[in-house]
C-alpha cells in the first residue's frame, strides 16, 4: 500500500473541499463502505453491531474529512478510524449519552448491504468452518484480534496493518504471532459460541479443520 493519496481518494478530497460533501461521501462509501463493513463485522461479530460501528465511522469520516492532511493515504486514515471506532464500540454503548446521533442526511448516500447468514443450521460446511473461526477470533484481546484481521482475513501486509495501528512492523509481527496461538489454543481446547451457549462447547475436533 501506498502512503501517498491515489487519484481516486485525490476526487473525493477534493470535492468534499470544494463544498459537494455529498458527492465526495459518495465516492467514499463507493469505494470504501464494503471494506469498512467487512472490517468493523469481522471484529464486532454481528450484523447489527457492525452496522452501528458503520454509520458511526461515516460520522466521523464526514465530520474529519476535512482534516485530513494527508499523510497518510486515505486507505490508512479510514482504517484506522475504522479500528478505533470498533475498539470504543462496546463502551460507548454502555454510555448512551456519548453515543453520536445518526445524521439521517447521510442515509442516502450509503450503499445496501444484506444481512449475512449467522444461523449456523442454514451454512455449507466451508461457511459454518469459517463462522466458527470467525467466533474463535472474537476471544482474542483486541490489540491481536485486529492484527489477524487486517493481515490474515483483510489480506493487509504486515507494515500496512502496523501502520493502521501506529506501532512498528515488529510489534505487529509480535503480536500476529500470539494471536494466531492462542487462536490455535482457544479452538483446540474448544469454545462457547455467543448467543448458542446452549449448544455446548465446540471441541477442538468439530473445528479441526478450520486452520
Amino acid at each position: 500500500m501506498s502512503e501517498s493519496v491515489n487519484p481516486n481518494d485525490q476526487e473525493i478530497i477534493r470535492s468534499y473541499s470544494e463544498g459537494d460533501q455529498e458527492g465526495a461521501l459518495k465516492l467514499f462509501t463507493n469505494k470504501y463502505q464494503t471494506k469498512i463493513y467487512s472490517l468493523v463485522y469481522r471484529m464486532l461479530g454481528n450484523h447489527d453491531d457492525a452496522m452501528d460501528a458503520l454509520q458511526e465511522i461515516l460520522i466521523q469520516v464526514h465530520r474529519s474529512l476535512s482534516s485530513f492532511k494527508g499523510q497518510s493515504s486515505l486507505y490508512t486514515w479510514v482504517y484506522r478510524l475504522s479500528s478505533n471506532v470498533c475498539f470504543n464500540f462496546r463502551k460507548k454503548r454502555s454510555r448512551t449519552s456519548n453515543q453520536v446521533e445518526w445524521d439521517e442526511s447521510l442515509q442516502s448516500i450509503m450503499l445496501p448491504i444484506e444481512r449475512p447468514n449467522e444461523d449456523p443450521d442454514k451454512m455449507c460446511e466451508t461457511k459454518y468452518k469459517q463462522f466458527l473461526v470467525q467466533q474463535a477470533i472474537l476471544k482474542l484481546p483486541e490489540t491481536q484480534r485486529v492484527l489477524l484481521i487486517l493481515h490474515d482475513l483483510e489480506g493487509l501486509s504486515v507494515p500496512e496493518a502496523a501502520s493502521i495501528l501506529n506501532i512498528n512492523t515488529n510489534a505487529a509481527k509480535s503480536r500476529i504471532h500470539r494471536g494466531r496461538a492462542a487462536l490455535r489454543n482457544i479452538i483446540s481446547k474448544g469454545f462457547v459460541v455467543k448467543g448458542m451457549e446452549g449448544v455446548g462447547v465446540f471441541s477442538g475436533e468439530d473445528s479441526s479443520k478450520m486452520m
